[in-house]
């Protein structure tokens, strides 16, 4: 599922924050897991997706971890 859909069902989080993952480094490596977006939903937990680039065009959901003392907010 791509991220405008989780957004179209859910509506937007209440923060989100994304990261590179290892393969981001390997030089000739074209899959789909060289980032990882992670938003936010207070009181009800995480969503986790993998993809590329950082505009959340090719996003796809990758986990869903649900949390109800979720803050909701990027406390890293």
């Amino acid at each position: 599922m791509s991220m405008k859909q989780v957004h179209d069902l859910i509506g937007q989080p209440t923060d989100s924050y994304n990261r590179m993952t290892g393969k981001m480094f390997i030089p000739f490596y074209f899959g789909s897991d060289a980032m990882r977006m992670e938003e936010l939903y207070k009181g009800q937990g995480r969503i986790t997706y993998t993809g590329v680039g950082a505009t959340g065009a090719n996003f796809n959901v990758y986990q869903i971890t649900y949390d109800p003392s979720e803050d909701g907010y990027n406390n890293r």
